[in-house]
């Protein structure tokens, strides 16, 4: 339990992390002297601390929501930083990059996202979503006529939903712009279930009206990113919540997904059950097809069942007729990627990257994907460039501990084992099921002369894989050969049976 004043202290900062600690002191009733020794006791962090790494959360929070004319400067004016030198070096510390680099990432993803056509809602059963007009308060606010009209587009690059008619929706999603008189304006957007009245989501944002086209466009893409998130999550709950007996196609998808995305034998297990009924009951619908690919792909890949080749091949066979059925779906083609790769059909697992990029330029898993594609061909820059993308992208997204492992994966083959370690280790840490990882870890620890961790993450790897073998390790992924002989030379020297 934390004192009163530390909790008092913390929620006054995460409040404003601008205020100084003086104020927060006084604030809490305590001298600052005070204060600062019940959070070097508690927390193991001095109020100082805990306010850099709030405004440092803050300051990238609106890096990765900046729009195309954003600047640095400004945006750290926003956020209350002054020292924006001393800040940036503590930023590239704690997130392995330059604020500007993320800026730019950032840009060149609304870029991508701005030049792409919008493709038909699917004919297959998804979730209706209907978009309203948005209520206009003001002079200038009443020129973002067609601003519902760009959320709908928007959204219709998202083939897991369909844009429709109110009274056919799932789904509402309802906004008011309002002038403050001062050239700014507020948008105000909000989703609701139709059956429940429940909102799902809610946002609002600030800014100028300088470029009405750029204006519209710049919340449509704000938008359609985080109602996408919002209603798969919706949508996979609603499916969990249902008898299993009565569930579609589309909801038994649904309720594989969490269970497809937990890289553990069981939970893969009871997805593909849940897949191959969906494949029953909608033989052309390419996504079940897709993930089931992928669910075989992972399997044999990380030691989760006893014949891994049999199970890449049966995925490489379900990503083939999944491909022939997918109509512009971009995380089919990320899915169908994946099992290509993991079945070392490089050539096609590029085309599919290829694919799910060019539909969607913000597909996360599209641009996870092409970041594996690069390690397995040695090139350890441009795959952590693509993580990061990813990471910008999606940083709540269910994957993105593949993006921490795949980076650590990449400073191993470049030969920085410390920093590999510390990404293996993030991974495992957002991703706990991911044992099978210590394969690789335990290896870093040991090529960088850290034995004791090496052997305690060795000791965790044969904790759940006690059979395991330094010859399974070489072939359950598709890394360059340099790597395999490394990662297999440190796990020797850890006394991994051959």
């Amino acid at each position: 339990m934390l004192p009163r004043d530390v909790k008092k202290a913390v929620a006054l900062l995460e409040a404003d992390p601008e205020r100084s600690i003086d104020e927060v002191a006084a604030a809490c009733g305590v001298a600052r002297r005070t204060l600062e020794k019940h959070f070097r006791r508690f927390v193991e962090r001095s109020p100082c601390q805990v306010r850099r790494a709030l405004l440092l959360e803050r300051f990238r929070h609106e890096l990765l929501r900046a729009q195309p004319k954003s600047s640095i400067t400004e945006i750290a004016m926003q956020c209350g930083v002054h020292h924006l030198g001393r800040f940036a070096a503590a930023y590239r510390e704690s997130y392995g990059e330059s604020p500007s680099v993320t800026l730019r990432r950032r840009c060149a993803v609304l870029a991508r996202q701005a030049a792409l056509p919008a493709v038909q809602s699917p004919t297959l059963d998804r979730p209706v979503i209907a978009v309203h007009s948005f209520e206009l308060i003001g002079v200038r606010a009443r020129h973002l006529t067609t601003i519902a009209d760009e959320i709908a587009v928007a959204l219709l690059r998202d083939r897991w939903l369909c844009v429709g008619p109110p009274r056919n929706a799932r789904y509402h999603l309802r906004g008011k712009v309002r002038e403050d008189g001062a050239r700014r304006l507020r948008i105000m957007v909000m989703l609701t279930d139709a059956a429940t009245g429940r909102h799902l989501w809610a946002d609002r944002w600030d800014g100028e009206l300088d470029d009405v086209f750029v204006f519209e466009q710049n919340v449509a893409i704000r938008v359609a990113s985080a109602v996408g998130l919002s209603l798969r999550t919706a949508e996979i709950q609603r499916a969990s919540n249902r008898d299993p007996a009565q569930l579609g196609a589309w909801e038994l998808t649904m309720r594989a997904l969490p269970r497809a995305l937990l890289i553990e034998p069981a939970s893969q297990a009871e997805a593909l059950e849940l897949l191959e009924r969906a494949m029953e009951l909608a033989p052309r619908d390419a996504l079940p097809m897709a993930l089931a690919a992928w669910c075989h792909a992972q399997r044999g890949s990380h030691h989760l069942g006893p014949q891994p080749d049999a199970e890449k091949q049966a995925g490489r066979e379900l990503a083939l007729r999944a491909s022939r059925l997918n109509a512009c779906d971009p995380k089919v083609e990320a899915l169908v990627a994946a099992a290509h790769t993991l079945a070392q059909d490089f050539e096609a697992a590029a085309i599919h990257c290829d694919r799910a990029l060019a539909l969607d330029g913000g597909c996360v898993w599209g641009w996870n994907r092409s970041g594996m594609l690069h390690l397995y061909h040695g090139r350890a820059v441009d795959a952590i460039e693509c993580f990061q993308f990813a990471r910008t992208l999606g940083p709540h997204d269910p994957l993105n501990f593949f993006c921490s492992i795949g980076i650590g994966s990449a400073h191993f083959e470049a030969g920085r084992y410390d920093e590999a370690a510390r990404w293996f280790t993030r991974g495992v840490a957002e991703h706990p099921p991911a044992v099978w990882v210590n394969r690789f870890r335990a290896a870093a620890f040991a090529l960088a002369g850290r034995k004791a961790e090496a052997r305690q993450s060795l000791a965790e790897l044969t904790g759940a894989y006690p059979d395991l073998t330094i010859g399974q390790v070489r072939r359950a992924l598709p890394h360059t050969p340099g790597f395999c002989d490394r990662a297999c030379e440190g796990l020797a020297s850890l006394g991994m049976p051959p």
